[in-house]
């Protein structure tokens, strides 16, 4: 019998920690693989993986190592789930009844949970896991509830609640939950008000900033020394943005007021984020130290508000719309314009700092008159059978599906060998022939290993099974697409998503004066 352990250790338990004044360390991920280890080997249990999760709820369904157990007991690579408790494989009831009442029995898996006795072979003890999974459930809920409650009851009361104080401000060292001024921060953030006054716009203030060196507040929390991690990807560049520098315009954070709440969880089962209206913010006023005064902060809106034109874009999603980026950083590029007469595209990057990226604008009208150009010139090689044959395509459909299924088995017979190894420091750690120290340091070695060849090999099998699915099927289906579409007279979204992944646009050749357009089609 083969047999699949699932760990995991999340926020919940730092939680009861706290409430309780106990360490928890029975609950700790070491101590729940050498209790799940030390059965299944009493047991004569074959441990075909150890699947770890942490700093993750037990309501959480996107799990990394929880998703990739499900995977692989669907396609029944072990006979049991084996798991401390049934909280630590969920706290969900309805994942309680979709995979211990459901999935499971389907796919011939047994649950077991030692603590609380949970085994999907006793029939009389579906009862109890019901029971328990309902339980578990409330906790949660209980949890969520006073959570929330004890963070409201914070903001109300003036106190800064979150991670990392706001650029310009710094957590007070005497009291975590009071912002103090950062005088270098603050600076600049007066600074862009100031240029806001003087008639200076967003982008060209951005620029300034940029081309000043003066580092961003991503770049400047980083520089701090604070583990800051930028919630948008653009802003992994460490660069000034439009976004940027709207963000701090109209952050009333910096008259003195405490602006806190504006977004909640849909739901403690759920990570997705509501954003509230504004009557639903919390706003203490004069918590803090102002940066802005009133007056100002007041003007700079009424200001924005009179310079604020039409967004020409209609809300139909361009056709190269998420498909156009940078040929010489690798960025994502902007459309810009007035909207009426004049639209192009620029790189971000090269927008706020021009050293970083050389690439300059093109017209967005341009570009879509070169992509369709293309597109008829690959829609009429499609129809040219010298150009791509059945056979040929086919073939090398085949051939590739060979190498890949060559690979394949080769990762397969490492998995199996660094698999085996953990089994064996399994059992010399269970006799004590090996220390915890030991254990721990290999442990870790194998398993990355292991993750490793994991994600290695559904890619692969992914890659495998798209290029052996009906190759004839797919050279006919391009085929048909060719003489449907014919030359097309208009670039549509449809068209695009059909046959490109991406456009990359590069610079203008020094010789021949020309835009160099990369297009990389889905076939």
């Amino acid at each position: 019998m083969k047999v699949g352990i699932y760990v995991r250790l999340s926020k919940e338990d730092e939680d009861v920690r706290k409430q309780t004044g106990t360490k928890q360390e029975s609950e700790s991920i070491q101590n729940q693989k050498s209790l799940l280890i030390q059965y299944a080997v009493e047991r004569g249990y074959d441990i075909y993986n150890i699947y770890t999760d942490e700093d993750y709820s037990g309501a959480d369904r996107d799990r990394p190592a929880f998703s990739r157990l499900i995977q692989d007991a669907s396609q029944h690579k072990f006979d049991i789930v084996l798991a401390k408790s049934q909280s630590r494989f969920t706290r969900d009831m309805e994942l309680v009844e979709r995979y211990l009442h459901g999935k499971f029995p389907e796919w011939g898996i047994r649950f077991i949970a030692l603590v609380d006795h949970a085994d999907t072979d006793d029939a009389n003890n579906k009862k109890a896991r019901q029971i328990n999974g309902l339980i578990n459930e409330w906790y949660l809920e209980d949890l969520s509830i006073n959570v929330r409650t004890v963070l409201t009851h914070k903001c109300q009361s003036g106190q800064h609640i979150g991670s990392f104080a706001p650029y310009g401000y710094a957590k007070d060292p005497a009291d975590h939950n009071h912002l103090i001024v950062d005088p270098v921060a603050a600076a600049v953030v007066r600074r862009i008000f100031s240029m806001v006054l003087s008639g200076y716009g967003a982008s060209r203030i951005a620029k300034t900033l940029n081309e000043e060196g003066i580092p961003s507040p991503t770049r400047y929390k980083q520089q701090q020394g604070l583990n800051f991690v930028p919630c948008h990807a653009s802003r992994v560049t460490g660069l000034w943005t439009i976004a940027s520098i709207r963000a701090i315009l109209t952050n009333q954070t910096y008259m003195g007021d405490l602006v806190q709440g504006r977004h909640k969880k849909a739901s403690y089962k759920s990570k997705k984020i509501v954003t509230l209206p504004k009557d639903k913010w919390i706003i203490v006023p004069n918590t803090h130290e102002p940066i802005i005064t009133r007056e100002a902060f007041e003007q700079v809106q009424l200001l924005r508000c009179e310079r604020a034109v039409p967004c020409f874009y209609s809300g139909a999603a361009r056709p190269l719309s998420r498909k156009i980026f940078c040929g010489c950083c690798g960025g994502s590029m902007q459309v810009c314009g007035n909207g009426k007469q004049y639209r192009y595209l620029r790189c971000r990057i090269h927008t706020y700092k021009p050293s970083l990226c050389p690439n300059r604008s093109i017209s967005l009208d341009a570009l879509d008159a070169i992509v369709l150009q293309r597109i008829g010139q690959r829609l009429s090689e499609l129809l040219d059978p010298d150009k791509l044959n059945l056979s040929a395509f086919v073939k090398e459909a085949g051939e590739r599906a060979d190498a890949l299924q060559r690979e394949l088995d080769r990762l397969r017979r490492e998995r199996q060998k660094r698999q085996g190894a953990v089994t064996a420091l399994y059992q010399d750690h269970t006799a004590g022939v090996v220390n915890d120290e030991i254990f721990a340091q290999l442990d870790d070695g194998f398993r990355k290993d292991i993750e490793g060849f994991d994600r290695r090999i559904r890619a692969l099998e992914e890659e495998r099974a798209g290029t052996l699915a009906d190759p004839a099927g797919r050279y006919e289906r391009l085929h048909q697409m060719a003489r449907e579409a014919g030359q097309p007279q208009a670039l549509t979204r449809e068209l695009v998503c059909a046959l490109i992944d991406s456009v990359h646009v590069g610079p203008i050749g020094p010789e021949s004066q020309k835009r160099n357009i990369e297009i990389r089609w889905r076939f």
